[in-house]
């Protein structure tokens, strides 16, 4: 996740030092924290010394919302657009991100405009609509659809790895558009 995704997040969660029930009824602490680094709850009483720890604590929570969206996209998707989906499911949850029509659109086309309107319908608690949730999915769809101004890293025809590709042992069993051909049989 970026600094400019992180700071998305830390801007719509808030930071309390102090333990609080979040709105599902979970003590949490920092920007939405559940769980400290050695994995034990958040509990009432339970104080932060700084804000600096608050962040640790944020980050270390988001590496599994990262985790989630890396493996629920199966679209080649940029960074704002991977950090809008992770700022969207840390508030919602990895389970209802796997579940949404946001996903399927994403993954059917991640450009697809239309998109803007399913982080728009994520915008209820207890069957009210909520003004600070209409402006985090506002705020994540336009960071969504910002443009990526980072160029692409190089790409070696040759070297068929990572996320997109069949392998890093230059797999030709599956004939991927755009691929050179081999004439091997």
């Amino acid at each position: 996740m970026t600094d400019e995704g992180l700071a998305l997040i830390m801007k719509f969660e808030g930071c309390k030092l102090t333990a609080y029930k979040c709105p599902a009824g979970k003590w949490t602490i920092g920007y939405g924290a559940t769980h400290y680094l050695d994995g034990s709850k958040v509990k009432e009483g339970d104080k932060l010394k700084s804000k600096e720890e608050a962040v640790e604590l944020l980050k270390n929570m988001v590496k599994s919302y990262e985790a989630s969206v890396e493996k629920l996209v199966t679209a080649q998707i940029n960074p704002n657009q991977k950090d809008a989906l992770i700022s969207f499911t840390y508030n919602v949850g990895a389970l209802n991100l796997g579940r949404s029509t946001l996903l399927k659109k994403v993954n059917n086309n991640p450009n697809d405009k239309t998109i803007k309107d399913e982080f728009a319908k994520w915008v209820n608690a207890d069957g009210k609509v909520v003004d600070g949730l209409v402006r985090r999915r506002k705020a994540e769809a336009d960071f969504y659809f910002k443009k990526w101004d980072e160029p692409l890293p190089e790409y070696d025809p040759s070297q068929w790895k990572g996320p997109y590709y069949p392998g890093s042992d230059n797999d030709n069993s599956f004939n991927w558009p755009g691929k050179p051909q081999s004439s091997k049989k």
